[in-house]
Formats: structure tokens, C-alpha cells, sequence
């Protein structure tokens, strides 16, 4: 079989448990996860193709997923929860041959193929979306070589072993969520893939049955488990805890940090971008006490640099590593070229780096913020805005602050705020309370006329 196969299941393809999800009632073993896998490639065996895969936190996602990769194709993961008019737009401009959603009841539909002669890179193997929760026609393009050499960093800095079973609430469509499944594979470990959250009901009685050794989160899982308050989780399996996706405040860290060092567990905080399929560095819990504020080093086989530092040594965050991505795309033609990284990232995030080569960040050099652990580009939401009217936009916390400038009349504020609303309902996947509207007499500028959101910044 394909590169897959032999990296992730060849020398695992035995009757231990691999996975489990909402509706099975026992794990699925390697030797049969395997065989979904071939019986989905032999499928989509052919010429390489596009395949546009609506994946969900179960089995049938992740074998259709790999098998359509085992058989060389490109798999663009994508978000099921996607509007309409966003599937439209992804359709239009990547042209897919496969159209894949295990929920519906047609699962693979052939589309443009026979239109379409735009070749594709044959080191090309998934697409994952800059901005998961908007449906960005911009996609990360990513050779299957980088996502297996991130995969296996990350399991040696976490120290996953046979034994382990992760939390997989994360979804698979998002780097975080599916670096915690392939980390898993890697090392023949088990994952109990879920759709419930950390709030729904179910969710800790299933994590407590499958004896959940690792959970991941982003910061606003590790905010919510600190209102529950970790005592309450009931994990007697959990022996660590992984915090990426944004920055979570020092005094959280330590939370979580205390919780698991008293148990004897382990908490790790790392740091990374889609970009880099998709984490880069780890501060090992040994660490933590005299450097609670860093991201750590880079993982094994990684570099950080900084360059253009200023006096005090902060300058933009460059990584080089194998699980650099090729580069972006925003059309089919793009899936033609090549890799235009050649390992290089130059990441957009300011830092620096401690005595003992130890990363912390200090802002951003573009226009990205995290919410929920999901990426958006304030850009394309201040562009959104802008339809109803003169509109700014900042990131506070887990949410995003917008600020229309109305000098109409007060009267039809009201109205602005559903025109807006509607419209980030109509191409956002993001909680509506993760949108906050302020209306402002001006926009704050700067001497040379844009937009000062340093200005914004301050009156949050």
C-alpha cells in the first residue's frame, strides 16, 4: 500500500483497539481499520484526483479519509458544518472530483472530472483550510511526508505510548484535532473520536469508559475546565494534558499545571500553525515552573530563529522543519505547483528566545486571530463587515469585536446589527457569541490613514 499504510498501520495491523466514536460499541482494531482503508482505496483507485472529504469526528471519516490518500490523491478536510453558499464558492474554485460526506446518503459524487486537466502535484496529499471556521477558499497544501514527521515529534515529546487513549473531541478537520489522531497512529496507540463537547452531557462518561490517558484542548477548553474545576473531571486514567491553539493566560497554565503534577501527570503547552501541519514547539512540564510563559523549543528535527530582532531581542518567529507545508492555495492551479516552502516558515508571529533556546511570542505581525482555538483572518471579517457599513475589527479573548461607524441615525443601529449578523451566520461557522458588535462615531486612524487598532486595543 501507500505511504500511509506502511507508516501508520503496517507492523499495528493487529486485533488491538485503534478507534472508537459515538456510535460504535466496540473498538475498531488496527487489522480491520486497515482493511476499511484498502476496500476505500482499492474504490478510489485512478488517476490523482481532488477529494473534497466533509469529515466527522468518527470511523467511516478517518478510513474514507485515509483510504482516498493511500490511493494518491489530494484530500481537502473540510468543516461539515459549512454553509451552502461557502460549499458553492470551495466547489467553483477547486473544481473536486469526489465529493465526500459518510453522513449523506450519497457519498462519493464524481464532479468536474472529465473538465477539469489542471494536473496535480504528486507530493500533494491534504488541503486543510487557513481558517477553519469561515470556509476560506485558502488552503494550506501539505505533502503526507510532512503530516507522518510531525506526527512522530509529536508523539516522542509527549511520550505516547501502545498504551495510551486520547480524547479525539477535537475536530478532524482542524490541524490540532487531526495531529492528535495521526500522533496516536503513529505509535499504535488508541483514540475515542467524539462529537460531544466538554459541556454536553455524555461527554465525561465516555472519556471516564474509554480510560482517556491524553487530552488536548484549546484555551477555551482549559477556561472551561477551570470553571468546573479539574477536581470534578473524573478522569482515573488521565496522565497528561496538551494546551495549543492561542495563547492560554500564565495563571491558567498553572492551573492546569498543579492539577496534573499532583496527580503525577503531565502538562504540556505547545505551539504551532496549520502551516506547519501543525505544531512546532513543546515546553515539557519539567520546565514549566522556570519558564511558565514560554512555548518551549522546537520539536525534534525543527529550528526556531528570530529574525531582525530588536534591542530586546523580538523579532519575528521563523521555524524550519520536514512538516512545513508546500505552500497555499487558492484555486485548482494552485494544486499544480510544487514545494515553494523548501522547509522554511516564516511564521507572522513576534518573540524571542530565552538563554536556554526556549520560545515565548509577544504579538502578531499579521492580521490572525485564534477563537476557540480556530484561526480567522480578522481581514476577511473586517471585509465582511464593511458591507453594511464603515466597519474595524479586533480579537478580545475568545471573541471578536466589531466596531461599525454609523453617523445615519441611531435609530437604525438595530438593523446594521441583524444585516451583520445574517451575514456571518451565512459564511461563518463561529458561535454567534463569539461576535461582538460596538457601534463607534469614528474609526480611529492613524497619521497615515489606517486603521489604528492599537487605538481599538485599548478600549476593550
Amino acid at each position: 500500500m501507500a505511504l500511509i499504510l506502511s507508516s501508520w498501520l503496517d507492523g499495528r495491523a493487529s486485533d488491538r483497539p485503534c478507534l472508537i466514536d459515538d456510535v460504535s460499541s466496540c473498538w475498531i482494531s488496527y487489522h480491520d481499520l486497515a482493511r476499511k482503508v484498502e476496500l476505500h482505496a482499492q474504490i478510489f483507485a485512478g488517476q490523482k484526483r481532488l477529494a473534497f472529504v466533509f469529515v466527522h469526528n468518527d470511523i467511516e471519516s478517518v478510513a474514507v479519509t485515509l483510504g482516498a490518500i493511500s490511493a494518491g490523491h489530494a484530500v481537502a478536510l473540510l468543516d461539515p458544518a459549512l454553509t451552502e453558499e461557502s460549499r458553492r464558492i470551495l466547489i467553483e474554485r477547486y473544481k473536486p472530483e469526489f465529493l465526500i460526506d459518510v453522513r449523506k446518503e450519497v457519498t462519493v459524487q464524481r464532479t468536474f472530472g472529465r473538465g477539469t486537466n489542471t494536473p496535480i502535484d504528486p507530493e500533494l496529499s491534504i488541503l486543510l483550510s487557513t481558517s477553519g471556521s469561515t470556509g476560506s477558499p485558502k488552503f494550506v497544501r501539505l505533502g503526507l511526508a510532512a503530516m507522518l514527521a510531525n506526527a512522530e515529534a509529536i508523539a516522542e515529546v509527549l511520550e505516547i505510548e501502545e498504551s495510551d487513549v486520547a480524547a479525539g473531541h477535537l475536530p478532524l478537520h482542524y490541524s490540532f484535532g487531526l495531529s492528535t489522531l495521526t500522533s496516536h497512529l503513529v505509535r499504535g496507540a488508541r483514540v475515542r473520536l467524539t462529537e460531544l463537547g466538554l459541556l454536553d452531557k455524555g461527554f465525561w462518561p465516555a472519556m471516564r469508559d474509554a480510560e482517556i490517558t491524553h487530552l488536548p484542548g484549546v484555551p477555551f477548553h482549559f477556561k472551561t475546565l477551570e470553571r468546573m474545576r479539574y477536581d470534578r473531571i473524573a478522569l482515573p486514567s488521565l496522565k497528561s494534558l496538551a494546551q495549543a491553539g492561542g495563547f492560554l493566560d500564565i495563571e491558567s497554565r498553572r492551573v492546569a499545571y498543579k492539577y496534573m503534577a499532583a496527580r503525577g501527570g503531565r502538562f504540556y503547552v505547545m505551539y504551532g500553525q496549520t502551516e506547519a501541519a501543525p505544531r512546532m514547539t513543546t515546553l515539557p512540564p519539567a520546565e514549566f515552573e522556570e519558564a511558565p510563559g514560554s512555548v518551549g523549543r522546537a520539536l525534534p528535527q525543527g529550528k526556531i530563529e528570530i529574525v531582525d530582532p530588536d534591542v530586546n531581542g523580538h523579532g519575528e518567529v521563523i521555524y524550519r522543519g520536514p512538516n512545513v507545508m508546500m505552500g497555499y492555495a487558492e484555486s485548482r492551479l494552485d494544486l499544480s505547483r510544487s514545494d515553494e516552502n523548501r522547509g522554511l516558515l516564516a511564521t507572522g508571529d513576534i518573540g524571542f528566545l530565552d538563554s536556554n533556546g526556549r520560545l515565548t511570542l509577544t504579538g502578531r505581525a499579521k492580521r490572525f486571530g485564534k477563537i476557540h482555538g480556530l484561526r480567522v483572518n480578522l481581514d476577511e471579517v473586517e471585509k465582511l463587515a464593511n458591507t453594511v457599513c464603515d466597519a474595524a475589527v479586533v480579537q478580545s479573548g475568545d471573541e471578536i469585536k466589531v466596531y461599525l461607524c454609523n453617523t445615519r441615525d441611531p435609530k437604525i443601529e438595530p438593523e446594521l446589527k441583524n444585516l451583520l449578523m445574517s451575514a456571518f451566520k451565512a459564511h461563518y461557522t463561529l458561535h454567534p457569541t463569539s461576535i461582538r458588535i460596538s457601534f463607534v462615531e469614528t474609526i480611529p486612524r492613524t497619521e497615515r490613514g489606517k486603521i489604528d487598532y492599537r487605538a481599538l486595543e485599548r478600549r476593550q
